[in-house]
């Protein structure tokens, strides 16, 4: 059915004023929600009302000697969280020199009150209040989404939805439980690719090839992060998380952490030219149902090749951006590159951008073959009956 330009554009309008509608209804669910059940010992919502101005209160030393640095500033808080929910009272805050949020009057802040032996007590801000904010936006992006994409969009935030929830209540439960991580990691890549595969195509005659050729990619490129790891000798420890990681959970496996993200990270961009090259031959057999399958297994890599470019500059810039802070720090040091290519922090970046750069490569071969595979099977069937 034809919809006139001017009602489609009606509906459109429609769909993203109900969609921030719906957002803004998140907002003050989850706001009210986090405020009235907010029981955390550590610390307290506060809403700033005014903000003096900092001034610098001098712990040991002088200035000059680069000294240890304390700010503070007097603020007019209200508590909105707790016993004294309504409380309004100022309070002397503190914070290191050059840390720490700007505070903005009018905001919602994290308040911690540290009370020492002598009974002195200290206020600091410790983080802004950003949790219905956050819901909010959040929220905002996926209704929009599907509300302009309709049941399609709906199907792939619900895919991204479940692939989330079996990385936090699966995966990551596992490796803290003592598992070795690339078993509960191998399984998490399987339900995330079925889900995700299940979600995004629209032919599910075309499912399998789709999942085959990208499990096919990412174990591939998995397994040439295995022997990266082991030949570069990385032991996992290069990012501070890992050392906190490793000091807190003695004994856990950190080579395996490093191969699980590895896994984890490859996936998706593996899933995307997986999936765009079984949906472009899809389309490519309902126009033509009789091209030649050599015909259609040489599309399937043109297209393939195609996507190839932009998806690694994805994968291998979404790497550099997450380790632009240790590129800086690297980089304000002084550049020694035979000294920058032998320290194990970018070793391992450069380990997980390769392998999953082999995933992405691997998987067009791997989809176009099942796929035309697949499509050469249903033709001897449908001959045969």
């Amino acid at each position: 059915m034809n919809i006139k330009p001017d009602r489609l554009i009606k509906i459109f309008v429609i769909r993203i004023l109900l969609a921030l509608a719906a957002s803004i209804a998140i907002y003050f669910a989850i706001d009210y929600a986090t405020i009235s059940n907010w029981n955390s010992s550590e610390s307290r919502i506060v809403r700033v009302l005014e903000a003096g101005d900092e001034s610098p209160v001098i712990v040991d030393g002088d200035e000059a000697q680069n000294a240890f640095v304390m700010m503070q500033r007097i603020l007019r808080v209200e508590i909105l969280t707790g016993e004294q929910s309504g409380a309004k009272f100022n309070i002397n805050a503190v914070r290191l020199k050059d840390s720490g949020v700007d505070i903005i009057p009018g905001r919602r802040y994290l308040l911690v009150e540290d009370v020492f032996n002598d009974g002195s007590v200290q206020y600091s801000i410790a983080d802004a209040y950003r949790i219905s904010l956050v819901a909010f936006i959040t929220s905002l992006i996926c209704f929009i989404l599907a509300a302009l994409t309709g049941w399609r969009g709906v199907k792939a935030i619900l895919g991204l939805l479940i692939s989330i929830l079996v990385i936090v209540f699966l995966m990551i439960p596992m490796i803290v439980e003592g598992v070795p991580p690339i078993l509960p990691s191998l399984a998490s890549v399987l339900v995330i690719s079925s889900v995700t595969v299940f979600c995004v195509v629209k032919r599910s005659q075309y499912r399998a090839p789709a999942l085959f050729g990208s499990l096919g990619g990412v174990l591939s490129g998995f397994l040439l992060g295995v022997l990266m790891v082991y030949l570069w000798q990385l032991m996992g420890l290069a990012s501070d998380g890992a050392a906190l990681l490793a000091s807190t959970l003695p004994g856990i496996d950190m080579r395996g952490i490093l191969l699980s993200a590895i896994l984890i990270g490859a996936i998706g961009a593996v899933l995307d030219v997986g999936i765009s090259v079984s949906a472009s031959m899809a389309e490519l057999v309902d126009y033509d149902p009789e091209i030649p399958l050599g015909r259609l297994f040489l599309a399937g890599i043109n297209v393939g090749s195609e996507v190839l470019g932009s998806m690694i500059n994805t994968l291998i810039l979404a790497y550099i951006g997450s380790s632009l802070p240790m590129a800086v720090l690297i980089s304000s040091a002084g550049v020694n590159y035979i000294g920058l290519m032998n320290d194990p922090y970018v070793a391992q970046e450069l380990a997980q951008s390769l392998a999953g750069t082999v995933g992405l490569l691997l998987t067009i071969p791997m989809t176009a073959l099942f796929f035309t595979l697949q499509e050469a099977w249903i033709r001897k069937r449908e001959y045969n009956d």
